[in-house]
């Protein structure tokens, strides 16, 4: 039997693996930050431990041999500090604690965001990095350290770099149905998504079969436009579409919510972070993990992923 740690198992992503390791037979430990998530997982079999990666004693003996360790933690809306402190110091201590632990690999789940702008080419593990934000830079030094310690001390680490994730629970549809979602420019940006339950699969497969140092785009098969999945989600749910947010507007209230939260300590609503994601163009490819690993998703397309939310919202 598989064994596998997943810090940030109360998460929506790291909740959604743990569930697929454990119908697949895995043991499956976790450390997170939420009471409210825990119960759920407990009744799945899931040990969860509440603890803090930005606390080494919190750490130590975390990791046992043999294990796959995924690491689904980070911030897009908190404050530039305490995205760092996640993103950086966070691994950076997880590192540390699992350093001489025999793990048999490591997981690093991160975003597009060191892709920057994006590209009108299709984007590949191998197309350049050039990072337009505070995540962005994050996400890039914390894989950086990874591979820096794959390549020197054969520290078992891959990295996934996914895509937008969507799926139940999300509260896109809530929010479209309530008037809050919203479409920052005209949406001709392209988007690669990703639905939370083949966002599992492919961590699984990148854990067990991916290859050290290595990076993989965790995306489907299908780019499209902000604009275009938008009008699809709104027209299989029968409601209007997002209302539209200017870009200078958007900005605008970046800088606002940004001086807001230095007062408040707080989270942003509308980071720069989260406006640089939003409005960039990712047209990725998903060759690697499919041609190297075999995925086969399924929700190949933003359509089936629809149809699938649709029906479970119905349930």
């Amino acid at each position: 039997m598989p064994n596998a740690l997943i810090l940030g198992v109360t998460g929506y992503a790291g909740s959604a693996l743990a569930r697929r390791l454990v119908a697949g037979g895995w043991s499956v430990r976790g450390i997170g930050r939420s009471e409210q998530a825990a119960p759920e997982l407990d009744d799945l079999g899931v040990e969860v431990e509440l603890a803090d990666v930005l606390e080494p004693a919190d750490l130590e003996g975390i990791g046992n041999p043999g294990d796959h360790v995924f690491y689904l933690i980070g911030s897009v809306t908190g404050a530039p500090a305490w995205v760092k402190r996640l993103g950086i110091q966070g691994v950076g201590n997880v590192h540390a604690a699992l350093a001489g632990a025999k793990i048999a690999s490591f997981t690093f789940v991160d975003t597009l965001a060191v892709y920057g702008v994006g590209s009108d080419e299709v984007i590949t593990e191998e197309t350049p990095t050039r990072p337009n934000s505070v995540l962005g830079r994050v996400n890039l030094a914390a894989e950086g350290r990874l591979r820096q310690a794959s390549a020197q001390d054969g520290f078992p680490a891959r990295i996934v770099r996914a895509g937008t994730i969507y799926g139940p629970g999300r509260g896109t549809l809530n929010a479209l149905r309530e008037g809050r979602l919203r479409q920052i420019g005209d949406g001709a940006n392209y988007t690669s998504r990703i639905h939370v339950d083949d966002l599992a699969l492919c961590l699984e497969a990148v854990a067990v079969a991916g290859r050290p140092g290595e990076v993989y785009l965790a995306v489907d098969d299908q780019p499209v436009s902000s604009a275009t999945y938008y009008d699809h989600l709104a027209e299989a749910a029968g409601q209007d579409g997002p209302r539209v947010t200017p870009k200078p507007i958007a900005r605008a209230l970046v800088a606002l919510f940004a001086a807001l939260a230095l007062v408040t300590r707080g989270a942003s609503p509308l980071s720069h972070s989260v406006y640089a994601l939003t409005t960039a163009s990712y047209r990725c490819s998903n060759a690697k993990l499919r041609d190297e690993l075999g995925v086969e998703l399924r929700y190949p397309t933003h359509l089936d992923g629809i149809e699938a939310l649709l029906q479970a919202d119905a349930s």
